[in-house]
């Protein structure tokens, strides 16, 4: 890769975009990694509308098209992107996320948390259950401060959005090359549910990883590989 390379992260709900900074050290000097904090933008947050802006801050900013890492929510995001607009995304690394939230055992109790006890203990609970391993203090603590000035609403908006949404009958249009990446550990998606994507992507492959939810964080260089592998079979 070169600096000519852009990649394009997309964190998941209430995800500090600096959950990426491990996967971008890992790319220094390959790619230009800009991360997209798309929570803390002006509404609506229902993932189509999402997929709209991110799709036309690809089209202000790029000539050609970029690689796209969607993580947890951002994942889906980055596919309704590749449906809505494939002549701007070259390829794709979708990490712990998948098609629909059939299975996502708690998204329902997350939801009525997010709307009638909306506070740091909520945010603290769906920041640790994405790692296997506790954080460091420091680092937690930056991205509770993070989430704390996300709006409740653009939350609520986008989970109940993602909740109703399967983009399942979509994937075979899909065509760009495509790495998912799901750790073995995930509490919030078993990673069946990745393999379920992969296999429905045409041009994709699987990739487990001993991480919880956040393999950008945990698992750096095997994100970063496969982002050289996407980018390898773009070309």
């Amino acid at each position: 890769m070169t600096m000519e390379t852009v990649l394009v992260g997309l964190p998941g709900t209430l995800c500090a975009p600096a959950v990426f900074e491990p996967m971008t050290r890992a790319l220094a000097g390959e790619a230009d990694v800009v991360l997209f904090s798309w929570l803390t933008q002006p509404g609506p947050w229902d993932i189509p509308s999402v997929a709209e802006r991110v799709a036309g801050h690809l089209a202000a900013n790029w000539s050609r098209p970029v690689i796209v890492c969607g993580h947890s929510t951002g994942g889906v995001i980055a596919l309704q992107l590749a449906i809505r607009h494939p002549e701007l995304v070259g390829g794709l690394v979708l990490v712990d996320t998948g098609a629909h939230m059939h299975g996502h055992g708690d998204v329902d109790a997350i939801l009525r948390r997010v709307k009638d006890d909306w506070g740091e203990d909520l945010r603290a609970a769906v920041l640790d259950r994405s790692f296997r391993d506790p954080l460091d203090d420091a680092v937690r603590a930056g991205f509770l401060e993070w989430a704390a000035a996300v709006s409740q609403q653009a939350t609520y908006d986008v989970l109940a959005s993602q909740r109703g949404l399967d983009l399942t009958g979509e994937l075979a249009g899909v065509t760009q090359p495509a790495i998912v990446v799901h750790g073995r550990y995930d509490r919030a998606r078993p990673p069946e549910q990745g393999r379920e994507l992969a296999g429905s992507l045409p041009n994709a492959e699987f990739r487990l990883v001993e991480t919880g939810h956040s393999p950008v964080y945990e698992a750096p260089a095997a994100v970063a590989a496969a982002v050289r592998d996407v980018l390898a079979r773009s070309r």
